[in-house]
Order: C-alpha cells, then structure tokens, then sequence
C-alpha cells in the first residue's frame, strides 16, 4: 500500500508542476503580448477575443521554441528577449514614421540605420512600461527554471509531448490565420494603421502584414487579360498630342502644409511663393502613407501604380523593376534622356539597384554630390543644394528633350535639431511638446519654398520650354499628434500633400484641385501636352469620374462621395478595370500587355516597341 500511495503522490506532483508550469509559461506569453501592446502605444488591450488570440499565438511560438529546446523557461527567454528590443523600437518607429514595424522593415534596415541621426529618443511612459513588464516577464522565468530544474523526461513521452504541441499549434494557427475563412478577419487594413493593430494586436497584425508581402500584389477578383485590353482600347482616347518640352519630377520629402490640419490662422505663412501661383497651377495630392513612407509615395508617381494592391510590401524593396513601366520607360520611347538622383546613399530603398533598372540614363547618389549645403546643424542637404546639381547636370544633357527626377531629403526628421534662434519661421502659438518641432518644420518649408522659386525663376529665362511637377510625399510623424480624433476627414488631411505644376509656357490643361499621386504622371503629360499611352490616357478619363484613388480601401468620386473599392458605385467597373491595369503592370504572376503602356503608335519607334 504504502509503495503505490508513494508512487501514486509521485504522479501527482509530476501532473501538479506540469499545469504550474504550463500556467506559468502562459503568464509568460501574456507578459510579452503586454509588452508589444505597450510599445504600439496601445495600453488597453485588444478585447478579450483578441487579447486571447494575441497570446495564445505567442505561447504557440514559444512552444515551437520549446518544441527544440524541452525547457519552457529557455523558450520564454528566446522569445521575450528579442521582443523587448522590438517594442522598444516599435514605440520610436510609431513615434516618428507613424507606422508600426514589419516585416517589410527587415529589408529597409540600411535605410534606418542612415537617418538615425537626425533624431531624439527620449524616455516616455511607454518605454518605461515596457521595461517594467519585460522584468516581471523575468520573475516569471526564474520560476519556470525552479520548476524545471533538474527535470527529466523519458524519450517516449518528449515524442508524444513534441507532437501535441506540433499538432496543437498548427491547428490553431491554420485555423486563425491561414484558413480559406480564418477566425481572424484575413483583410483588416483600411484607412488608419490603429483601427487593425489597436483591434486586433500587434502580433496578428503583423501576421496579416506577413502574408500580404508573400503574396506581393493582390490579384482583382475579376481580373482578365483579354477584356482588360478591350475595356482600355475602348474607353481610352486616343492621343494625338507630341508636344516634348524637358519635364522635370520632384519628389519633396516631407513637404506638407499644416494649415490642411491645423488652425495656423495668425502665423506667417511658411511658403509665400507657392500661395501666390494661380490655381490653375496646384493643388493637393492624396499620398499613400502618413508620417513616412517615402518609398510608396515615390513607386506612385513615378509608374502610377496604386498600393492598394500591395499593402504588405515597400515596392523597392520586393518588386522587379528590369523592363517595367514607368514615366522614366514611356518618355524614352519618345526620344527623352533621363537623370534620376537623390542625396543619400544608394542601398536606402535598394533605389541603387532599382534606379538603373527603371532605365536612368544617369544616376546621382550622395556620394556623386560631393560637399553639401545644410540648414543649421540639421544632416541632410538642402533643396537649394540639390536644385543647383541638377541645373549643373541639367545644362549638359544635350539637344534631346530632357527628363529628370529628383527625391529631396531636406525636410526630413527630426524637426528639433537647431537652437530656436535659427528657427526661419516663429511659430506664436501653443502646441504643446510639439513647438519646436513645428517652429523647425515651418522653416524647413519656407527653404523648400524659397527653392522652389528660385528653380522657376532660373527656369524661366530659359529657351527651352519646360514643365516642373513637384509634389510632397507624406506629412511630417508629428503631424498626428497635432490632432485629437482621427475621423475621414482627418485621415485624408493626414495623408494630403501639396502638389504645382508649373511651366514656362502656357500648360493645356489646369491641374485638379484634389487628386491622387498616381495620376500625377498622366496629369503633368496631359498638361504638357505630351503624347501618352492608352494606360496614362484611360487613368485621365478616370480622374474626371474619380479623382482620388487612395492606398487605404477607398475612392472618392467627383461629386466628393466616398467609396470602398468593394462597394457598389456608378464607377466601380471603371475603378477595377485601373487596379486590373496596375496588376498587368506590376504582378510578376501577370502575362504583361505591353502595348496598354507603350506610347499612341505615332512613329516606328512606339511600333517596334509594342512588337517587342
């Protein structure tokens, strides 16, 4: 009696710290999970569904973990460890790009890493929080290790063990995640990044964000080849135009206009010179992003190709650039040379690889332009620098029409570099811990302004006829800050840029008032007069319908509705047959129709192009 009640207690205490430890290593994961919410600037959970789902994901990779190592206090730490760096830098990412990190990141390291200069990090609640929870993680473990010490396991129940768990997780995952109709909505991205991380949680977000950059761009759901091409040919007209001034694309990083968000009434204008060009020369451009994204805004206008269908990805660094359409391919079939530049290194956004293969004829990078011009202690060269290399360049490109295209880095952040004394632009008024970051940004656009007007003063004293598009890629990071309740309304003034299009001679057209940064290229050859293709043709019938394609699930007509790309309209056929053209032209699973691209055929070599 006595060896069977001992033997009986031994079983007991076994089972006793196996559900110990099992709870304890679910405390764990609950711990971590606390720890990405925290660092996503999101302290009050996700509902109690999610938050289960939350952690019940990450307890199914430190059982992955546990799966090699048959100890759960290792697991937590492998887990915990790296996570706790991560929310860190999540906290800062949101804190001046205004965008959680993703996976997509990994690509843009190098990116990172050459900017981190110009910014502060200071010590916030948040971080703190984050440090506080990750040592309560700690405790945590240090049980787990008291637990498990010394523990030992028969190889017949590790196998049995090991396959519960492999079965386990991948039933749970599969099931919330990957199935045909997943327990986790499969597309929760729309028109603000906190309305899926702040619902659903960081991790499956971020699992979300996963499988949209495996499966790069997103295939229309009625999408075909052969009544894409006649849907074009038919509703595009035909452009007999062949006008082919020298055109000239800036890309102006961080150029924005706080009066589109804020009341600015009383404070000086940071961009006197741009408000005084007539109407009928600027406008606003709807951008892809908020606080960053560079990259999305500048693979918009240069092949006026949406996001929309690619949201998981950084389009630079994952899609395939050798023979795609672009302005850069549709001007040098029409007898252009081409510059293309930018002042930072070359491995940022992998343009030093994608540049050449857009078709360039000539590249700059920083290190082409030697000893730059800045303002203050600020890192990055100014406008009226890289204004001044292109014109040198400019003069040298011959006789041919000429294109250029340059992305400015002037205005990038941080805005709390320089001692108030070297503010251009005094701000009066009270924004809180964001005043000097206001003061600092206002002057940095007045510069860009002032630029700008010396640009077109050289420009126009010249005999060639030329057209200048310059547009802003996304507001400042700081710019949510400024406001309290993101409704539409605000989230399209967070994502609104200014746009001019200017020329020294008189354009064709006027530009629209409020438009999308795809549609930037076929407007400025419109305006130009420029022959186009049937793609650039079609998407300038469309913005007289829809003048605003957004990358956040929406569209807005011209009688200023607003539309998801899967609601009934009067313009959703119009609206898919243009994401079905940026599918032909970006997918690499797409059979290409090229001749949609091409130039109208109006001499040999639009001809020979389209038989290629």
């Amino acid at each position: 009696m006595k060896g069977i009640y001992e033997k009986g207690k031994k079983v007991f205490l076994n089972n006793r710290n196996g559900i110990i430890t099992f709870l304890y290593a679910l405390l764990n994961a609950a711990l971590i999970y606390y720890c990405l919410e925290l660092g996503n600037k999101n302290p009050f959970f996700n509902g109690i569904f999610y938050t289960g789902i939350n952690i019940l994901t990450i307890f199914a990779v430190m059982a992955a973990v546990f799966f090699f190592v048959q100890r759960w206090w290792i697991s937590s730490l492998v887990v915990s460890i790296p996570v706790l760096f991560l929310s860190i830098a999540n906290y800062y990412t949101l804190l001046y790009r205004n965008s959680p990190i993703s996976t997509q990141d990994l690509h843009n390291v190098g990116t990172t890493l050459s900017v981190l200069g110009g910014y502060k990090f200071p010590l916030s609640f948040f971080v703190v929080a984050v440090i506080v929870v990750f040592v309560l993680s700690l405790a945590v473990t240090r049980q787990l290790y008291v637990h498990e010490k010394g523990k030992k396991f028969s190889l017949k129940k590790v196998l049995v063990q090991n396959l519960c768990i492999a079965v386990l997780c991948t039933l749970f995952m599969h099931s919330v995640y990957f199935a045909k109709e997943p327990i986790k909505p499969r597309n929760t991205f729309v028109w603000s990044w906190e309305a899926s991380y702040h619902s659903y949680g960081f991790v499956a977000s971020s699992i979300e964000v996963f499988q949209n950059s495996v499966n790069m761009v997103n295939r229309p759901e009625n999408y075909s080849e052969d009544t894409l091409s006649e849907d074009v040919m038919m509703l595009s007209k035909k452009d007999e135009k062949d006008a082919r001034p020298d055109i000239i694309f800036i890309l102006n990083e961080t150029f924005y206009d706080l009066r589109d968000l804020v009341d600015m009434e009383g404070e000086p204008s940071a961009m006197p010179f741009i408000d005084s060009l007539p109407k009928k020369q600027k406008g606003k451009v709807v951008v892809a992003g908020t606080g960053g994204g560079t990259n999305k805004s500048e693979y918009e206008l240069l092949t006026s190709n949406s996001i929309q269908l690619m949201p998981g990805i950084t389009p630079f660094n994952y899609l395939e650039f050798e023979n795609s359409n672009s302005i850069v391919s549709h001007l040098e079939q029409l007898g252009y040379k081409t510059w293309g530049a930018h002042c930072a290194v070359p491995l940022n956004y992998s343009r030093g690889i994608v540049y050449p293969q857009l078709g360039f004829d000539k590249i700059m990078f920083s290190e082409d332009f030697g000893t730059i011009s800045k303002y203050g202690k600020r890192s990055y060269a100014t406008d009226e620098f890289c204004y001044g290399k292109m014109i040198e360049d400019y003069e040298k490109m011959g006789d041919d029409p000429r294109f250029m295209y340059l992305l400015t880095i002037q205005n990038h952040g941080g805005w709390d570099t320089n001692p108030d004394e070297e503010d251009i632009v005094k701000v009066s008024k009270d924004f809180g811990e964001n005043t000097d970051d206001v003061a600092e940004f206002q002057s940095c656009i007045s510069l860009s302004d002032k630029a700008f007007e010396e640009l077109t003063d050289y420009f126009s004293k010249s005999e060639r006829p030329v057209v200048i598009c310059m547009v802003g890629d996304h507001a400042p990071s700081f710019a949510r800050e400024l406001v309290d309740n993101i409704d539409i309304e605000k989230t399209f003034a967070l994502r609104t840029t200014p746009y001019v299009i200017w020329a020294n001679f008189e354009l064709q057209t006027d530009v629209p008032e409020i438009t999308s940064m795809p549609y930037l290229a076929p407007i400025t050859l419109e305006a130009a007069g420029c022959r186009q293709s049937p793609f650039y043709s079609y998407m300038n019938e469309l913005k007289s319908d829809v003048p605003v394609i957004t990358a956040f699930n929406l569209y807005k007509t011209v009688d200023n509705k607003l539309f998801k790309y899967s609601d009934e309209s009067p313009y959703k056929e119009k609206v898919e047959t243009y994401l079905e053209l940026t599918y032909n032209n970006a997918s690499p699973k797409a059979k290409r129709l090229q001749n949609l691209f091409m130039p109208w055929k109006a001499d040999k070599t639009a001809e020979e192009g389209e038989k290629k």
